[in-house]
């Protein structure tokens, strides 16, 4: 029988670890990420991608993804103290009369990084803080490095300018440290990005070792968070081999990373110089295999578990999905992209390894989401997400990428003359699957073609309110359709609720979306596209439904008018819904003064702009007569 005492040690023992995150537990809660490239990393957010707002978030927790990595740039001018007027000259270094106070983060660069990971640790989403950007290679990594492009950078391993810049990295993760130290242990920190084109193995070891011990010394939830790390020297899948023993025996909490975009001749295809489109073969897997195994074998004897930080192929074609432009020396096949993308995640985790995908946005040469209209590469998120098609709340195969046969299904009646199928790589939407409804010949009106989805049983849903949403264009610009929800009461009783009608346009694609309250004693509901009122040919694709309950919706009736506004409070994008026709939208703050009004007629406001506090919301009717003022937080 044990000792009260010893049983008592035991107990203390067990507790001391209580709640913290081991590394092999944070690869599995990991699990599948993707990166929030280009945006807190350009010089000035805005600047390479769209400011990230919540949305962003929303959307990538909405489909599956349960991590973000979060590139994030605190040189340049986001932190004080200018090294470049030290000497680059060997055997300065003592001439160097900086100090650590010198270089601060300046607040609000650091307010908005907190937003940020905020934002994203409410989502549960797994947060990785990853010092990175273009002026950590010029004021820091290029300075370790002799090579031809970096030469203007270059200092002496003994002058007072290297002295300057280290010491400035490590107050900068001083700062960090200090800032997050009571942050969830979902929060993780990786040292930097990509060191080993600059930094040898040895140097690499220095920096690793001072920065977990900076991170460790600043305590609370810092001293088990977990650290990220990666060699010098040597990149891609050696990366993580080139550290040393005594690095990773010296702390308990360590994850490896490596970044993976093998072969470049595929992967940067978009590229003049490279122009391998293809990959698939036998010999490109076999190539990932050894590349795969070799970090496997590596983590295995070392007992650290791995993160795939980045690894990507450029767009299909090389477009541009800001300008739809497709770039001048071509780019991956579009199913050589997706069985890419697949075959990495699929082995990435089958080898116990989390991932976080390359992603940058539009604007990129390697896009997964369109922050601009809110809608994925549907085909390689997909493919990521181990997933063949997108399921909603109340649409299956809602991405059209299980095919036109699906689950959805058409229906129609005389005079009309229509199939679905799915539409050509000319008309598709992002080189994915897309439904195409040709009409031709035209009915009497619009519910003689009937787009349907499976009915879905929604009695415990009575009284929510979603939003349907879809991507629609047509073959020529005089084509329209509604949105239509099928409602079959306890009783059996069909009704029926109707969007207005809607106009597409030939030129691209645009997104329409309609409101609905599940009405009492609805036992299912059918969504329902209808569109046989012209003849033509009809693209729809991405279709989303989002409840509306959740975003703090706040209803208001007055003189028979309903006005809604959602999130309340704003948290980026104020969506706005009246049963009457607004002619004028005006915003004031708490002494009155006007900083918004719009004329146009708008279901949406960014409020992105404004500081956080209390606001005053009007809105004109279209009879003059009804007038709201509404109190918004921002």
């Amino acid at each position: 029988m044990l000792s009260k005492t010893l049983f008592f040690l035991l107990f203390i023992s067990s507790m001391v670890g209580f709640g913290q995150i081991s590394p092999d537990q944070m690869i599995v809660k990991m699990n599948r990420g993707i990166n929030l490239g280009n945006i807190l990393s350009a010089p000035s957010e805005g600047n390479w991608a769209p400011a990230l707002t919540e949305s962003y978030l929303d959307d990538v927790k909405s489909v599956g993804f349960k991590t973000v990595r979060i590139p994030i740039d605190f040189l340049g001018d986001r932190t004080s103290g200018n090294t470049a007027a030290y000497s680059k000259l060997a055997n300065t270094a003592n001439s160097y009369t900086g100090s650590e106070s010198d270089y601060t983060i300046n607040n609000t660069y650091l307010e908005r990084v907190d937003e940020v990971i905020t934002w994203s640790l409410e989502r549960d989403l797994v947060v990785i803080l990853d010092f990175h950007g273009k002026a950590v290679k010029e004021e820091f990594l290029y300075t370790f490095s002799s090579k031809s492009k970096c030469a203007a950078y270059y200092t002496s391993p003994t002058s007072a300018k290297r002295a300057a810049d280290n010491q400035k990295f490590r107050a900068i993760w001083k700062q960090i440290a200090e800032r997050f130290k009571s942050y969830s242990d979902n929060l993780v920190f990786e040292i930097i990005n990509e060191p080993y084109f600059w930094l040898s193995d040895a140097e690499m070891d220095v920096l690793n070792t001072d920065i977990i011990s900076i991170v460790r010394n600043s305590g609370s939830k810092n001293t088990t968070r977990n650290i990220i790390i990666t060699g010098g020297s040597k990149n891609a899948n050696e990366a993580p081999l080139q550290i040393s023993n005594t690095v990773l025996n010296s702390d308990n909490y360590l994850i490896g990373t490596f970044h993976y975009y093998k072969p470049r001749s595929f992967t940067a295809s978009s590229e003049q110089d490279h122009n391998y489109y293809s990959w698939g073969t036998a010999a490109d897997k076999t190539e990932i295999d050894t590349h795969f195994l070799m970090v496997k074998n590596w983590s295995d004897a070392n007992n650290i578990p791995v993160l795939l930080g980045e690894f990507g192929a450029d767009n299909t074609k090389g477009i541009d999905y800001s300008s739809n432009i497709l770039s001048p020396y071509g780019g991956p096949e579009d199913s050589s992209r997706v069985a890419f993308h697949k075959y990495i995640a699929d082995k990435a985790l089958a080898l116990g390894f989390a991932f976080t995908v390359w992603d940058a946005g539009d604007q990129s040469n390697k896009t997964v989401y369109k922050v601009s209209d809110r809608s994925w590469v549907s085909n390689v998120r997909n493919a990521l997400l181990g997933v063949n098609c997108l399921k909603t709340d109340f649409i299956e195969n809602a991405d059209i990428e299980c095919g036109q046969n699906s689950i959805w299904s058409l229906q129609v009646q005389a005079p009309a003359i229509a199939q679905k199928n799915i539409a050509n790589e000319t008309d598709s939407r992002s080189f994915s699957n897309t439904l195409e409804v040709n009409v031709t010949n035209a009915g009497s009106s619009f519910n003689k073609t009937i787009l349907k989805n499976k009915e879905v049983n929604v009695t415990n849903l009575i009284g929510n309110t979603y939003n349907f949403s879809l991507y629609g264009k047509a073959s020529t610009n005089n084509q329209q359709f509604k949105i239509r929800i099928k409602s079959t009461s306890t009783s059996n009783a069909v009704s029926f609720q109707v969007s207005p009608v809607f106009n597409l346009t030939s030129n691209n694609y645009n997104l329409f979306s309609f409101d609905y309250t599940i009405p009492q004693e609805t036992e299912k509901i059918e969504f329902q596209v209808i569109c046989g009122k012209q003849a033509g040919k009809y693209f729809f694709d991405d279709f989303f439904t989002e409840n509306l309950n959740t975003l703090s919706a706040q209803d208001y009736l007055v003189n028979k008018t309903t006005f809604k506004i959602y999130p309340n409070p704003s948290k980026g994008i104020l969506n706005i819904n009246s049963n009457k026709e607004i002619v004028k939208l005006i915003i004031t703050n708490a002494l009155g003064k006007t900083i918004y009004q719009n004329k146009i007629a708008t279901k949406k406001i960014d409020t992105t702009g404004l500081p956080k506090g209390i606001y005053f919301l009007k809105a004109i009717f279209n009879d003059a007569s009804h007038t709201q003022i509404k109190f918004l937080t921002i």
